[in-house]
């Protein structure tokens, strides 16, 4: 670690951080759920360029010493001077600091094709009093590691646990298939079963609005989920972990009292179960009671 003076700078200390040559590396791990590359800094803390199923490429630079706000970060891209010049060479990326780390979203790509070529990444960082730590990467042996992530990435699944635990497919009106769009949400709920071992139940849940016979409503519901769940089979997911139900309209997330409410109660729920979790009750909803009354007692109460 050594201390330098900027003239630009004033008198404000900047203080490099790297890792030498001889002890600089990058560790990959990676499943179907994540990939990881980190890379340690002698006496500062880590790089992490890491994704997870369902989100983006992302960049931190991790440490547990610096205060935890007041510090403005500047990604950077540091290519050896034996190569040629590329536009991204100078172009800056900003973050903040916050909770121990300054983190850019959805912007890591360009810094994982800069490790294949053997550059370098940089932070800077810079306090409201004019102090600076500089941090750079060593690409020792970066592009194996680069590699490894680029397969990885390409085998990452689509969509997380939390974003495909429960996903809601609509129904037009008296309608036994779903509006479109149910193809993408049953092909990302039957991906995830494939993969995870740990789903143990995938609850198929069938509802539809007020309009009609109860007990036609009641039929109609669970036809839907037959439906689903048919689909469910054949984008690979076991029988024995489907779990049909069909509810009518005895569960409404809304009144019925008007045509947006119907259109939000004709819906069939994909609930995945993970192993360690409760299994949920048959409805989870809040349901609007009022609306789950006998037909002949809201006419009733309303006076018809």
């Amino acid at each position: 670690m050594t201390a330098v003076v900027f003239p630009a700078l004033a008198n404000a200390a900047v203080v490099k951080f790297d890792t030498p040559l001889e002890r600089a590396g990058w560790k990959f791990d990676g499943d179907k759920f994540q990939c990881r590359l980190i890379h340690e800094v002698d006496h500062f803390g880590r790089f992490v360029l890491s994704r997870h199923a369902g989100h983006s490429l992302s960049l931190a630079l991790e440490s547990d010493w610096l205060p935890e706000q007041g510090i403005d970060a500047r990604f950077s891209l540091q290519k050896p001077g034996w190569q040629p010049s590329s536009p991204d060479a100078g172009h800056h990326y900003p973050a903040h600091w916050q909770q121990s780390q300054a983190r850019l979203v959805g912007a890591g790509e360009p810094f994982l094709q800069a490790l294949e070529l053997g550059w370098n990444w940089q932070v800077v960082l810079s306090d409201s009093q004019g102090q600076q730590w500089q941090v750079s990467s060593a690409n020792v042996q970066g592009q194996p590691a680069a590699l490894a992530m680029r397969q990885c990435l390409k085998q990452l699944l689509p969509v997380s646990y939390e974003q495909v635990r429960r996903l809601e497919i609509p129904y037009p009106s008296g309608a036994v298939e779903p509006a479109s769009g149910a193809a993408d949400s049953i092909d990302a709920a039957a991906a995830y079963v494939q993969a995870d071992s740990r789903i143990r139940k995938v609850l198929v849940d069938g509802h539809s609005d007020s309009d009609g016979d109860s007990l036609a409503n009641l039929v109609l519901s669970r036809t839907r989920a037959d439906e689903i769940a048919a689909r469910l089979v054949a984008a690979g997911v076991p029988a024995a972990k489907i779990e049909i139900r069909g509810h009518g309209e005895r569960f409404p997330l809304v009144s019925n009292g008007s045509a947006t409410g119907r259109a939000k109660n004709r819906r069939v729920t994909i609930r995945l179960v993970m192993a360690g979790d409760d299994l949920p009750p048959s409805q989870a909803e809040a349901p609007d009671m009022s609306s789950t009354l006998p037909k002949t007692l809201n006419a009733q109460e309303s006076g018809e």
